[in-house]
């Protein structure tokens, strides 16, 4: 019972603070009508205004950074050539992007920060140290 009342706590403080930098199509949209959907439906939920969202970053329990790795992919990788580069490009711009404007990724080197990759094509965090990866299946 304890963990039932641990969780309800948890639904109602949990804060995410989602960066608004980027431009759509690969950052603040993602697919909804493919085997990737969940990366899309999972973005469009933290843009809308959630009961998880907060505008205010000193609020929040972890940053999100909405850039979806499908449509990177699709508008970013050309078909057979297995050069991650424009992606692994992609990547390391928003970091920059964000971790120079704002100040949440320099306090806790990224240990607070996601991204959302739901297949195969996630990005190596070696360079971000702080930044993990977690799989979750």
């Amino acid at each position: 019972m304890h963990a039932c009342r641990s969780y309800i706590e948890m639904e109602k403080r949990f804060k995410v603070y989602v960066y608004e930098e980027g431009e759509v199509p690969i950052v603040h949209d993602g697919p909804c009508k493919d085997i990737y959907t969940i990366e899309g439906r999972f973005i469009e939920e933290m843009e809308q205004d959630h009961h998880f969202r907060t505008k205010d970053a000193h609020k929040a329990h972890v940053y999100f950074m909405p850039f979806s790795v499908a449509w990177m992919v699709r508008y970013l990788y050309k078909p057979n050539s297995y050069d991650i580069t424009p992606l692994q490009h992609f990547v390391s711009d928003y970091v920059r992007t964000i971790s120079t404007k704002h100040p949440f990724w320099n306090t806790t080197h990224a240990a607070d920060h996601f991204m959302l990759s739901c297949h195969d094509w996630g990005f190596d965090p070696e360079p971000y140290p702080g930044f993990h990866r977690l799989l979750l299946q």
